[in-house]
């Protein structure tokens, strides 16, 4: 695929039509802005978490235009309206419901981020294997059978969240506190794909990939993660990640992406 096909398949972004239309200098600056979006926005989501907190909703709302117009320009419209509307709901609306609000746009805007830095990655090392999940190849795919989950996060209240994304799907889900115990519960099992977190005592999310590779386990990796920076994500692309799921957690955005893999 080429980095104009894989960014196609970014939700977050209205430029379908534009990128089919785009010449190759233009689709570099393009590039450029999406860019300047990943180097940027962990600046500014501190600054918006700051100044809400704060509330300083001077600050806060010419932070978030400024937000607005960089989403505008890399044609990530939707999230650049909902930007507008947060501005707008400052005046008439309770702290708590913008605070609520914010976080979840926020989330968003960091799972635009990592998408970005994935099919730039993608396009680094266009063998394309990070993606791709070896197993599923040779299997027959029976309707009846339920694809198996591992989640490893050593929150229970995340755990929590993730059991009930699954409820009522087809997919077996089984969730631990550590890697020590997914080690073990590996030594006998072979989920069809598995969510880590990353930032886990003794044995974190990327120590957790590599030795669930060198068990033999090829099933895709998803990371949970709140941490948009180019070195976080980077990290854990090199640890094997096919795809990211930003917290806090939602049922669809889980769905949509585990359903991409199995």
């Amino acid at each position: 695929m080429t980095i104009r096909e894989r960014l196609f398949e970014i939700v977050e972004l209205n430029s379908s039509q534009i990128l089919m239309q785009m010449r190759d200098n233009q689709l570099e600056k393009y590039i450029s802005a999406l860019n300047s979006f990943v180097e940027n926005f962990p600046l500014f989501e501190t600054e918006l978490k700051n100044t809400l907190e704060e509330r300083d909703y001077h600050s806060f709302s010419r932070i978030l235009a400024n937000v607005r117009d960089m989403l505008s320009n890399i044609y990530a419209d939707d999230l650049a309206e909902e930007c507008q509307k947060q501005i707008n709901a400052l005046l008439n609306v309770k702290h708590e419901k913008v605070l609520a609000s914010v976080t979840y746009l926020l989330s968003l805007m960091a799972m635009l981020s990592i998408d970005i830095q994935v099919v730039i990655y993608m396009n680094e090392n266009d063998d394309g294997s990070i993606l791709r999940n070896e197993a599923a190849e040779d299997e027959t795919e029976d309707a009846q059978w339920k694809k198996s989950i591992l989640a490893v996060d050593d929150s229970a209240f995340s755990l929590d969240a993730l059991k009930m994304s699954f409820v009522g799907t087809e997919y077996k889900f089984t969730g631990v506190r550590s890697g020590a115990a997914a080690i073990k519960f590996l030594e006998t099992h072979d989920p069809d794909l598995y969510i880590l977190d990353i930032e886990m005592p003794e044995i974190d999310g990327y120590e957790l990939a590599y030795r669930v590779r060198d068990m033999g386990k090829t099933a895709p990796i998803l990371f949970l993660t709140g941490n948009a920076t180019r070195e976080y994500v980077l990290k854990a692309l090199k640890a094997g990640a096919a795809d990211f799921i930003v917290k806090p957690v939602s049922q669809k955005l889980i769905l949509d992406k585990v359903e991409k893999f199995i």
